[in-house]
């Protein structure tokens, strides 16, 4: 009994292993950007975020400017709201008491968001959704570094984005011209001529969302204890007051295989904890989607039982008591990914 015990646990062990080699394959971080500048440690896989911090850029001091909405610094609607300065102005290159971006992005103004690997990890995208508040003019460039922008910069290489249509830009959406893609020239204050198009915020809705390549198809493949450096510059030819970006979501991740079929699962790993486990079991998963379960299968591929996600949360609370002792798989799967892992009930 003892010995087919001890075996039980090293083979459990050699599938943890397995599972967790696999988990070093695929990275994600995000940066919720509702309550706070920190990412989600709930749904890291592969990588810890720093919080973002701003250079020459300011969060929202929530206050009414005159002939303009308040925004507060986060939101769960609309995410992060910031400009040059507090009030939403600033932008101007002939801004006083100092000068902002102006229309094009500029090397000096800008987020940044860090990620260091925890293991070997491959980045393939940087997803966002962003828009700006009373202007049609606003613009993003989007560059990383694995330097800290101290020896090394690059831009994304492709990008999808929303159908614009407003006096300054027309576009269907989808794939975006190359010059979306964003470039400086050379010097510390250098701009960006090119960048995509941020759409004008409508009031009640939501920002709108961006897609960025990292590397064309290879990705960005990342050593143990390496940081990847992003930094999202802005620009807006607007000089008044309430020109705000709002800003949510900025995911880091790898590529997504869709699912072909029932059997197609993505090469991350649940988060989930106690394991074992005796009677109850959090789940963690990235922000569920309408609809997202959360399912425990038997090994022999029986599903014994199965949980709603609540839409937005991050986490999913599994009962456990009626099922008998062994060895489960979890499945979080909301129709464009299924991630699983492994668990032990005691």
């Amino acid at each position: 009994m003892k010995k087919n015990l001890l075996t039980g646990f090293a083979l459990l062990a050699a599938l943890f292993v397995s599972e967790q080699a696999a988990a070093q394959t695929a990275g994600f971080a995000q940066w919720p950007l509702t309550a706070n500048n920190q990412d989600n440690p709930a749904v890291r896989a592969g990588l810890t975020g720093a919080p973002s911090t701003f250079r020459r850029l300011t969060l929202s001091d929530g206050q009414v400017p005159t002939g303009a909405a308040a925004y507060a610094p986060y939101s769960a609607a609309t995410g992060q709201a910031f400009a040059v300065q507090a009030n939403g102005g600033g932008w101007s290159s002939n801004a006083t008491p100092t000068p902002g971006p102006g229309a094009n992005p500029r090397r000096t103004f800008y987020q940044q968001f860090t990620a260091t690997a925890t293991a070997a990890t491959r980045l393939d995208s940087v997803i966002l959704d962003a828009a700006m508040v009373s202007t049609a003019a606003g613009k993003i460039v989007v560059m990383y570094s694995l330097s800290n922008f101290t020896a090394d910069s690059a831009s994304i290489t492709g990008s999808k984005g929303p159908a614009i249509n407003n006096s300054t830009v027309i576009t269907p959406g989808g794939v975006l011209p190359a010059n979306a893609n964003g470039s400086f020239g050379t010097g510390t204050g250098s701009i960006s001529s090119n960048g995509a198009v941020l759409p004008q915020y409508a009031t009640g809705g939501v920002p709108s969302t961006f897609r960025f390549a990292l590397n064309g198809t290879d990705g960005v493949t990342l050593t143990a204890g390496q940081t990847l450096t992003m930094r999202l510059y802005f620009g807006a030819g607007s000089s008044g007051v309430g020109r705000y970006v709002l800003l949510k979501n900025v995911t880091l991740k790898s590529r997504q295989p869709a699912l072909s079929n029932k059997q197609a699962v993505a090469k991350q790993s649940l988060n989930v904890y106690p394991n074992p486990a005796q009677d109850n079991l959090q789940v963690a998963h990235p922000a569920a989607a309408k609809g997202a379960t959360v399912a425990v299968y038997s090994f022999n591929g029986q599903k014994v039982a199965s949980f709603t996600a609540q839409p937005n949360t991050t986490s999913t609370d599994v009962r456990l008591s009626t099922l008998a002792a062994g060895m489960y798989m979890v499945e979080y799967s909301d129709g464009q990914q299924r991630i699983t892992s492994k668990v032990v009930k005691l």
